[in-house]
């Protein structure tokens, strides 16, 4: 992994953002691509509540500008901040300054790095609303890079539950996801939800060994044909640290984890979500 897209907002997601990158890009001398975005659209809408137009067309120009320009200064603070923090965690990093929409500027930079590092709220419109973006959602649909969407506050990784049906999607997180935490220690509980416990047993035993292959890693197995989420929140929701799932799976995963379990867990907002694309 050479780079880690790493969208800024004023929040402090952005902020647990950074310590989960940092904590990545520490492993190859990664490098941390901070990209500011200011979603314009916002600004504007803004600036139109305070004036008819068009009778107000000057003044809606004035205040769009005005906002515009107490924005752009909150970004330059949020950079100098993602800079200073950086230099203190000894990670390199390269600041960028975007105005746009947020889900397409995001897509489009994601193509040229290794993994997005984003918040599960998004505040890119710097405080002119106070309710959250849904950008988070939006980059989920169409990106080809893997995303690690995390909370408010940061946790050490020490558990995580990893959810294997024996698809494609779903290996190819596990693999991404293993090649991000190459040297560092941790337990994994791998999942997986079947109405074939034979077939779960053989997915299993083919995981196990590329797991262990990889870094030999303690591993606990657990196979359900129940509710998924019913599982999750009786068993796993406070023994956790991370969840890994795959997107596009033919069966399970398609149907619990890119839909209702996905959702859910970024609804919940407890601990952070690395997404295979």
């Amino acid at each position: 992994m050479r780079k880690i897209l790493l969208p800024i907002d004023p929040s402090p997601y952005t902020q647990t953002a950074l310590q989960y990158a940092s904590l990545i890009a520490k492993q190859e001398n990664t490098l941390i691509e901070g990209t500011a975005i200011i979603d314009v659209l916002d600004v504007i809408e803004q600036a139109a509540t305070f004036f008819t137009l068009p009778q107000g067309t000057l003044g809606h120009e004035e205040r769009e500008e005005k906002l515009l320009e107490e924005i752009r200064e909150k970004v330059r603070e949020e950079l100098l901040t993602i800079k200073r923090i950086c230099r203190e965690n000894q990670v390199h990093c390269s600041l960028k300054t975007f105005e746009g929409r947020p889900d397409f500027i995001i897509e489009k930079e994601s193509m040229f790095n290794d993994l997005i590092v984003i918040g599960m709220r998004n505040f890119f419109h710097f405080e002119t609303k106070k309710t959250p973006e849904t950008s988070l959602m939006q980059i989920l649909r169409h990106t080809i890079t893997p995303i690690l969407a995390v909370p408010k506050a940061y946790h050490p990784i020490h558990k995580v539950l990893l959810a294997y049906d024996g698809s494609m999607p779903s290996m190819r997180a596990i693999q991404r996801f293993a090649l991000m935490m190459r040297g560092q220690s941790y337990e994994a509980i791998v999942l997986t939800k079947s109405d074939n416990e034979t077939e779960a047993n053989e997915n299993f035993d083919k995981l196990e060994a590329y797991l262990v292959s990889n870094g030999n890693i303690p591993i606990t197995r657990r196979w359900t044909s129940q509710s998924l989420i019913k599982l999750f929140e009786e068993e796993y929701l406070n023994q956790v640290d991370l969840v890994v799932c795959g997107m596009h799976s033919r069966n399970f995963l398609e149907r619990f984890f890119v839909g209702s379990f996905t959702k859910y867990l970024i609804d919940l907002n407890k601990m952070p979500v690395f997404i295979g694309q």
